[in-house]
């Protein structure tokens, strides 16, 4: 691993270790969110792989046909004709086992007790009476149908809210339902806190069993599981007892139908994590796996208009023998108007007697939905091994390796998750690590952008010790400046050098050079920094720089002169620093030369090798202008172009001279720049100023001798503004002598012509 990676492992180590943590606490929370994803994923497992249905169940639909029959009337139908139903259902057709996929909770009021009961309070012939009370009621007919047929099987349901059930009756389950553990705490998930909406007690009675057809859909509507066991308390019951003898338990619906198939009435619950009910006798063994709160996860298959045989024609005799004869038949309702309407995985506004079809026939072929508490562990082991290996392998990976790793690891989650329910009926819930592997995928390329950006800034910071920020700012907005090509624009130009550095280094050693240069150059490159400028070059100990780009700058030949002037008191806090330690240290002198004028700015070079820098006539006027601060004994020179700007022309300056340098035929008007505006504005200073442009005036005008007596009041004013201009008028002084001796035209216009470069 390279120094890089082991230097910023702990943060992709950091980002991507919480990132797991977190995806770890969610993926055994109940949070809605996560089982409404866990729930979509099962969903379109379901309609990829629909299971295949038999033909073993078929459902009587008291269907919109069978209601608008008036031979049969609105619903609730008269009790005689759901007796003939029954009748006709199990001795013409033959079925298996009969059930109501509803409930018979009241006396039929059409029965003629109960209309006998009624008109009595309203008055009339007894006779009448008397003969009608000696009719056999409704519901005695179809008791007796039912004890005929033997095979029904009829639906309860469960209150909503504490109140005594119907005629006070709750009937005793007529299977017997034991569990392996029958401690309280395990019984609890199945228990209900209210009562039975139960059957009517003579259709209890001769029924073969009732079972419960209660379901609570999820919080998005959809039916998904279903209880296959409900309890209710029994009243007035011992405190001591037995906390399995405290309870009624029902079977489901479907649960009863079966336990008709095997001819026992024990139905048995094992485990207590992971429940298996076991209903056994005869020809069949159903081995019904169930959640840890009993709940039986439904296997849809396609929706079949096949499955329906309208109530009416069933009656009529219009059916087909084949249709019904030996098989398990649902009685219920796909009228909208009786309310039994339900969502499933498969498809909205299905008539709920569907949903028992599903589990019946699930249990005929023996396939199931499974999900136990093993592979919930092995879902925490897929998403803590792919996220461990994508954590391993992050830091080693560039961006395509990790993104080429991450969609093969979430190709494999979706494909194990596709053969455990297709191949083996396992709810493997392998999205949630796809998603998780995708959040720790993204914590690792914002892990690595923040590590480059963090070694980007590292460089940025190094380069800016070269190159001014705003440049790199913009660079860092606009890469494609970053190539050859440039732009004429209005600058200005500064050439800074050490004077006598060949002398000074003669006694120095290398080390001690480099630590002096790095001493000078660090306060007078902020300097110029610090004033908005771009520092082109380091060239020896001597500095370029330039204003106005890359970013352009209204006022750069002023604030190059604010530099100047900040270099020369950041040299002078320098020297005062070094002598502070050392009587001896050697004291550091710097020349400027300072020039505005149009140059060429731009990136040049060649294309394997260029840097932005600026070329161009005023560049190199620049520089001689500072190669001339020694000739005239000062220490920062202008260009005659500077003083164009206002703010420049406010600060505190001095003509010296009109100069041609060596390569220009033009002569330039050059000054020196002693102080910002504060100088400028002092009354000694304007005498100063007033004093220099007499002898200025003198000297150009060939008076040699009056230019000589004008040196004094200038040194006199300069001593008194404390400004080291001795240099500057003996300079002059010995100018005019040599002057004076010369051999001058007539029209000497007063042009010096530089000596050096």
């Amino acid at each position: 691993m390279s120094a890089r990676l082991r230097k910023f492992l702990p943060l992709h180590i950091l980002m991507m270790g919480t990132v797991l943590l977190i995806a770890l606490y969610v993926q055994n929370s109940d949070h809605p969110y996560r089982l409404q994803i866990q729930n979509i994923l099962f969903d379109n497992l379901n309609k990829t792989h629909l299971r295949p249905a038999s033909d073993q169940v078929v459902i009587v639909d008291i269907d919109e046909k069978s209601l608008d029959r008036p031979e049969l009337g609105q619903w609730p139908w008269p009790r005689t004709t759901v007796a003939e139903l029954i009748t006709k259902i199990a001795k013409d057709y033959q079925a298996k086992v009969i059930g109501f996929d509803m409930v018979f909770a009241e006396a039929d009021n059409t029965s003629p007790d109960q209309l006998v009961r009624i008109w009595r309070k309203q008055g009339g012939d007894e006779a009448v009476f008397n003969a009608l009370d000696r009719l056999e009621s409704h519901d005695k007919i179809m008791a007796r149908a039912i004890r005929d047929a033997g095979n029904v099987v009829l639906g309860l349901n469960f209150e909503d809210q504490r109140s005594a059930s119907a005629f006070g009756y709750t009937p005793r389950p007529k299977a017997d339902v034991s569990f392996a553990h029958q401690a309280k705490d395990d019984l609890l998930p199945y228990i209900y806190p209210f009562d039975t909406v139960a059957n009517y007690p003579i259709l209890s009675r001769f029924s073969y069993g009732e079972g419960h057809f209660y379901a609570v859909p999820d919080t998005d509507g959809l039916y998904r599981a279903i209880p296959m066991v409900m309890g209710i308390e029994k009243k007035n019951i011992r405190v001591d007892a037995a906390a399995h003898d405290r309870f009624f338990f029902y079977p489901s619906l479907t649960a009863e139908m079966l336990r008709y198939l095997t001819a026992q009435n024990q139905i048995s619950l094992d485990g207590v994590q992971n429940r298996n009910m076991h209903i056994k006798g005869g020809d069949y063994n159903f081995e019904l796996p169930l959640s840890a709160d009993g709940q039986f996860y439904v296997w849809y298959a396609r929706p079949n208009p096949d499955w329906y045989l309208s109530a009416y024609d069933v009656l009529r005799g219009e059916v087909p023998l084949e249709s019904l004869k030996d098989k398990i038949v649902l009685i219920g309702t796909s009228a909208i108007g009786l309310k039994d309407i339900r969502s499933t995985p498969v498809g909205n506004n299905r008539p709920g007697v569907e949903v028992h079809l599903n589990i019946i026939d699930q249990a005929l072929q023996g396939q199931f939905l499974k999900r136990p508490d093993n592979v919930l562990h092995a879902e925490q082991m897929l998403l803590l091994g792919l996220c461990m290996l994508m954590m391993g392998l992050s830091a080693r990976l560039a961006l395509s390796g990790q993104t080429i790793l991450m969609l093969g690891c979430v190709t494999l989650c979706f494909a194990v998750t596709n053969i455990a329910y297709g191949s083996f009926g396992i709810l493997f819930d392998g999205v949630f690590p796809a998603i998780a592997l995708f959040f720790v995928y993204v914590a690792s390329v914002a892990s690595g952008y923040l590590s480059s950006e963090r070694e980007r800034r590292k460089v940025r910071d190094a380069f800016e010790h070269y190159i001014s920020p705003s440049y790199m700012n913009q660079l860092a907005q606009n890469p494609d400046q970053l190539k050859l090509g440039g732009e004429e624009k209005n600058i200005t130009t500064m050439f800074s050098d050490i004077r006598n550095f060949t002398s000074i280094c003669e006694h120095l050693t290398p080390d001690e050079i480099i630590s002096l240069m790095n001493e000078f150059l660090t306060p007078l490159s902020k300097a110029i920094m610090e004033n908005r400028g771009t520092i082109d070059k380091y060239i020896g100990d001597a500095i370029m720089a330039f204003w106005n780009a890359p970013i352009n700058d209204e006022r750069h030949a002023y604030n190059a002169c604010k530099a100047a002037l900040d270099m020369q008191a950041r040299l002078d806090a320098l020297n005062k620093k070094r002598r502070a330690k050392d009587d001896d240290a050697l004291v550091l002198a710097a020349g400027i030369g300072i020039n505005t004028g149009h140059a060429a700015v731009g990136n040049m070079g060649s294309d394997q090798r260029f840097a932005y820098s600026v070329l161009g006539d005023s560049v190199n006027l620049a520089s001689r202008l500072e190669a001339q601060t020694k000739q005239y004994g000062v220490g920062i020179l202008l260009g005659e172009n500077c003083l164009a700007e206002p703010d420049v022309a406010g600060l505190a300056w001095l003509e010296l001279d009109l100069l041609r340098v060596k390569g220009r035929q033009q002569p330039t008007r050059i000054y020196t720049l002693l102080g910002d505006e504060k100088l400028a504005e002092e009354h000694l200073f304007a005498e100063l100023k007033k004093e220099h442009e007499r002898l200025l005036n003198f000297y150009r005008a060939c008076n040699w001798d009056e230019a000589r007596k004008q040196i004094k009041p200038c040194r006199y004013l300069a001593e008194k503004l404390e400004l080291e201009l001795d240099p500057l008028y003996a300079c002059y002084r010995e100018r005019i002598d040599s002057l004076r001796e010369a051999s001058l035209p007539q029209d000497w216009d007063g042009v010096y012509i530089a000596r050096t470069k």
